[in-house]
C-alpha cells in the first residue's frame, strides 16, 4: 500500500496524492464494468483509470508497463479504514503544500 506524488497521479486525483492498493490483476475483480480513461504515463506508456461510470469516482489504475497489477484507490475501498499506506513513491513530485503526507521510510 502506498501513496503517489507522482503528477498523473495528482491531475487525476485533483489532489497532492492518490493512495493506492496494489493487487495481482489475477486476483482481482470487480462486479460492474468500469468507464477506462487512457493516457501516457511518465514511463511513456500507457495507463488506464478505471472510473465508476455513474458517479465518476476513481477505482482503479493500472499500466502497460506493469500489465500484471492493478491499482486499487483506497478511497473505493468498502471500508477504506483497513488501508495502511507504508510508503510515499515520487516523494520529490510532492506540492509544497502536500509535502507533510509524504510518509518516510
Amino acid at each position: 500500500m502506498f501513496r503517489c506524488h507522482c503528477r498523473d497521479c495528482q491531475q487525476l486525483t485533483g489532489s497532492g496524492h492518490s493512495e493506492m492498493m496494489p493487487l495481482a490483476l489475477d486476483s482481482f475483480s470487480i462486479t460492474n464494468t468500469c468507464k477506462t480513461y487512457r493516457m501516457t504515463g511518465g514511463s511513456g506508456q500507457s495507463t488506464f483509470s478505471g472510473f465508476c461510470p455513474n458517479c465518476g469516482s476513481q477505482i482503479t489504475r493500472n499500466s502497460q508497463r506493469m500489465s500484471d497489477r492493478i491499482y486499487v484507490h483506497a478511497s473505493s475501498l468498502d471500508d477504506p479504514g483497513k488501508y495502511a499506506p507504508e510508503k510515499s513513491i515520487y516523494p520529490n513530485s510532492a506540492q509544497v503544500w502536500d509535502e507533510a503526507s509524504v510518509i518516510q521510510g
